[in-house]
């Protein structure tokens, strides 16, 4: 099906062609002037080429459209100009019916299909999530939806970071705390215990405390480090040890990424992609691409037009360990063997981009993948306080996400009465609150604004399709037909913009486009509402029209919610 924009615009472009312009293209855009639906200023142009002014091409053009299908009650021409186009309410009725029938295919039928791995979480294992995991998990779930609604085969992987020199630091605090563990008995030969030694609530503590001491201590800082060399070869008691770790950790970050809606496809860690360092190493060692360099293997990667220095990227380093440059890489190797990814989407902090640079690079310059991979970086901003500064407690330290979760909930709390609703108002404020911002921008987040149930917000948004679901409970079946002139145009008009922002969204991997959308639509919706009763209407036809309106209105806010990972409510 033609987005009605494409009718409109070939409908002009044969009346170009009539009036003996040369083949060009005619865009029609919603209007934003009143009493006009869509525009085309398409004539500026044209005046450029035909040396004489735009308003006189516009109206040859004009001149010359065949309107057969009786598409258009008005059309006309503004200065300088501009196209203005009125649609028939009764082509818009029928279209609009059509379109909303065949909601979900529209965007589907307009891009390549591929397989995407979405990237983004970036938890760390042994570490519990703080509010910098807060943009990448709530951006990366909505960027997988959006990637799947469209018809893509996409996987969203979390990418724990559990193979660093922060496990040697645990398991180091551990041996400290705990040294008669079988796990330090290099004599010992039975089974190791199946119960974990340590719970999340050790290992909150324990990370830190080891941090602190390998800062000050050369000593301890040398012992992480050979636990983590002597890990990464395999030896037993440690790795057994490391399993304990990984999955008390994997079971707290669900529950914390459960409350915010988010869901991994795959929860594969940079250890996974162990079977693959021998091979990537070896790839590029037996092609003297790598080379050593004050005991480090390194590649080169810069390139001879490059304005700014890309350092090498490193292989391993010189006690034969590894970084998470070369787990990355072998993730991507892992990717391709296993998965046979057409795409992957990093979502990851807008710092992190030089490393990404040097990886891609890697790729590019070097056939090490089987097969043509999209790479992707798709940066994010930092969430700051109101000082301007990354959020934090009030004591100056690192917010865990739990934490501001409860702080959130806390001030939402205030504006409602029952609790199972305080929590979906408050993840809704937190995250309608980080995606409405241009992905690649700082914001201030400010829990007691964003929980306001008035202005750009998730619990504005919970409110409107409340309210609208409130409307069709309440009224029930009415027997009518549906006829646009009953209703609120431009609210009509922006519903058929409903796959076109989708691609938008898609395209740009922005989601905050999404948020501009749902928000114009509500506050269209809740102006004519303000305007109109809807219940004590009497003409059947006119109140039909309106409830299938609202019901349009309940269905588009839901989807777009749901590729937001926003969940709704029936009542507020």
């Amino acid at each position: 099906m033609k987005f009605i924009t494409e009718i409109l615009s070939e409908l002009l472009e044969n009346a170009s062609k009539k009036a003996g312009f040369k083949e060009v293209s005619l865009p029609v855009t919603l209007s934003k002037i009143e009493n006009v639906d869509y525009q085309c200023s398409a004539a500026l142009g044209l005046a450029k080429t035909y040396h004489t002014s735009p308003f006189a091409i516009a109206e040859e053009i004009v001149k010359n459209v065949d309107d057969t299908n009786n598409m258009l009650s008005n059309i006309s021409v503004a200065k300088p100009g501009y196209i203005n186009i009125v649609v028939n309410n009764d082509f818009l009725s029928n279209y609009l019916l059509e379109y909303v029938n065949n909601l979900d295919n529209h965007a589907k039928s307009r891009i390549q299909k591929q397989k995407i791995i979405v990237d983004y979480g970036g938890a760390n294992v042994a570490k519990p999530l703080h509010v910098g995991h807060l943009r990448s998990a709530n951006i990366g779930e909505s960027i997988k939806r959006i990637c799947q609604y469209v018809g893509n085969e996409t996987l969203g992987d979390v990418h724990l970071g559990d193979w660093g020199l922060q496990m040697g630091m645990v398991i180091s605090e551990i041996k400290r705390l705990h040294p008669d563990l079988p796990y330090f008995d290099d004599n010992f030969k039975g089974d190791y215990p199946k119960d974990s030694p340590v719970t999340i609530h050790d290992l909150e503590t324990m990370y830190p405390n080891a941090s602190k001491r390998a800062k000050e201590n050369e000593r301890d800082k040398q012992e992480a480090k050979e636990i983590t060399h002597l890990l990464q070869q395999g030896y037993p008691g440690y790795f057994a040890l490391w399993k304990h770790i990984v999955n008390t950790s994997i079971s707290d970050l669900k529950k914390n990424y459960d409350k915010l809606n988010v869901h991994f496809d795959l929860w594969l860690g940079e250890s996974d992609t162990v079977k693959y360092y021998n091979e990537v190493i070896n790839f590029f060692v037996s092609r003297h691409i790598a080379y050593l360099s004050q005991g480090a293997l390194i590649v080169d990667v810069k390139n001879q037009d490059d304005t700014k220095e890309i350092p090498p990227f490193i292989l391993q380093k010189s006690d034969g360990s590894v970084l998470y440059s070369t787990t990355d890489l072998a993730t991507l190797v892992q990717r391709d063997r296993e998965f046979s990814a057409d795409k992957v989407i990093y979502v990851v902090d807008n710092r992190q981009e030089l490393h990404f640079t040097q990886l891609f690079r890697v790729v590019q310059k070097y056939p090490i993948l089987s097969r043509p991979m999209e790479l992707v970086f798709a940066g994010f901003g930092t969430m700051n306080g109101k000082d301007g500064k990354p959020y934090k407690t009030r004591d100056g330290g690192v917010m865990k996400l739990q934490d501001l979760i409860e702080e959130v909930k806390s001030s939402a709390a205030t504006k409602s009465n029952e609790e199972t609703i305080s929590d979906a108002v408050a993840i809704s404020a937190l995250k309608f609150a980080d995606l409405s911002i241009l992905r690649t921008k700082d914001y201030v987040f400010d829990p007691d604004k964003f929980c306001s149930f008035e202005g750009k917000t998730g619990p504005y948004l919970l409110y409107t399709l409340t309210r609208a679901k409130s409307i069709l409970k309440k009224v029930g079946n009415v027997e009518g037909s549906f006829n646009a002139k009953y209703c609120d145009k431009s609210l009509l008009l922006n519903y058929l913009e409903y796959a076109q922002t989708i691609l938008d969204a898609y395209n740009l991997l922005s989601p905050n486009i999404l948020c501009d959308y749902v928000y114009n639509l509500s506050n269209i919706f809740n102006s004519f509402y303000a305007k109109t009763s809807i219940l004590n209407e009497r003409d059947s036809h006119k109140k039909y029209s309106m409830l299938e309106q609202t019901k349009i209105l309940v269905k588009i806010i839901d989807k777009i919610l749901n590729l937001l990972a926003i969940q709704t409510l029936d009542k507020m």
